[in-house]
């Protein structure tokens, strides 16, 4: 009776697990054959003052900011080379309790010559609120039609508002985000799981589904923004999120380009992505209304992509377990529980050295399976209620 309960949660266990990973991805491709992801024509202008400027909307960039000394100055000459009317454009920075320089170097930045034009307001915290506090105080007090949001490390293509203002032309649309990338990539691993990524949002997109955005830039209409949450973890979802509930679509054009400028080392991707761990876990439960079949394919690409992620950990658990249990009378299980102790050591001896493989396919493992740890030290942070919304940086250190 016991091997056969023990069969049944490791097949079902797998069988989740090879979903999630595999079988999602292959639906989705099937799901969007034949499916153009039509993205629309814009307004090429070229940095020309022209007549149908007029017909833009007006926009607010708005990026909050905890020490960002190091990118502040490379973020706003970029901002200053944005294809797009200088009287629609309003950007704020905003410092959120900043222990370094980032705001004197963003006012010594705007007085060059090649920033003289740009409309940017630095203001100053001397509290670290939190990113979910900034932002619902500066989207609250913004007039534009038109929100973005944008990461200081992160350097944007030159018609990025060009596209946002195409895209948003559209009376269904109301989030529209681009293609996070990277000026250096951390590993292979990390790189192989972006473009898995970029590959499930341009599908989801082609349904009109695009679920979750990244922090790095992205826009909405200001109408339908909703006071976020103040303990959201999470908030480049569930900003949207609360957009699309209300039955607008938020759709991915990889037109639109953010690229990272800061190279995290491999402390701090894996707290990086325990946060976002967290993260995940809160957006699954607290948005769990969106499983109800009403929202059709919404419904399907949530619990598909979102949904299981954070409970991934379980299922692997499960897998371990139920092997473990039928190991001795099968030797089938015995070399399947060797191999999976196996990795989960290598991946945490790797982990604790803080270092990497130098074989890539063994690079790409470890990104995925200390993901998948990092996943389950995030889900038991936010049970036990230490993730908190303040802004946590680690610092870089080289290997």
């Amino acid at each position: 009776m016991m091997e056969w309960l023990a069969l049944i949660i490791f097949f079902l266990s797998g069988l989740v697990i090879v979903y999630h990973h595999i079988g999602y991805p292959v639906i989705l491709k099937l799901m969007t054959q034949g499916l153009e992801n039509t993205l629309p024509a814009y307004y090429h202008r070229a940095w020309h003052v022209t007549p149908l400027d007029h017909m833009l909307p007006s926009i607010c960039l708005i990026m909050p900011a905890h020490n960002e000394a190091d990118t502040i100055q490379s973020k706003i000459r970029n901002l200053a080379t944005l294809d797009y009317p200088d009287y629609k454009l309003e950007v704020i920075l905003v410092c959120d309790g900043c222990t370094d320089n980032t705001a004197s170097l963003a006012k010594e930045t705007l007085a060059e010559p090649e920033c003289h034009h740009l409309n940017l307001t630095v203001v100053e915290k001397t509290e670290n609120r939190g990113k979910v506090a900034v932002l619902n105080e500066a989207i609250s007090l913004t007039r534009c039609s038109v929100i973005a949001l944008s990461d200081v490390s992160a350097l944007l293509s030159i018609d990025c508002l060009l596209i946002v203002a195409a895209q948003l032309s559209n009376d269904n649309n109301g989030v529209v985000c681009g293609s996070y990338q990277f000026f250096q990539s951390l590993s292979a691993g990390e790189q192989a799981y972006w473009q898995y990524q970029r590959s499930i949002k341009t599908r989801e997109s082609a349904l009109g589904a695009t679920l979750g955005v990244h922090g790095a830039f992205y826009a909405f209409r200001h109408d339908l923004f909703d006071l976020i949450p103040a303990d959201t973890i999470n908030d480049d979802f569930t900003l949207p999120v609360q957009i699309i509930m209300k039955g607008y679509r938020c759709l991915y054009d990889p037109r639109i380009i953010a690229i990272e400028l800061e190279q995290a080392c491999n402390e701090m991707d894996f707290q990086r992505r325990k946060r976002i761990a967290a993260g995940n876990v809160q957006q699954a439960i607290r948005h769990s209304g969106l499983l109800n079949p009403k929202f059709g394919k919404i419904a399907f690409n949530f619990f598909s992509g979102k949904f299981l992620r954070p409970f991934m950990p379980l299922f692997l658990m499960m897998v371990l377990l139920s092997t473990a249990a039928l190991a001795n009378q099968f030797l089938f299980f015995k070399t399947l529980l060797l191999i999976q102790l196996g990795v989960y050591g290598v991946t945490g001896w790797y982990i604790f050295r803080r270092s990497q493989p130098t074989q890539k396919i063994l690079r790409v493992l470890f990104y995925l399976v200390s993901g998948h740890i990092a996943m389950a030290i995030g889900l038991i942070k936010y049970l036990t209620g230490q993730s908190k919304g303040q802004w946590q940086r680690v610092n870089n250190r080289s290997l």
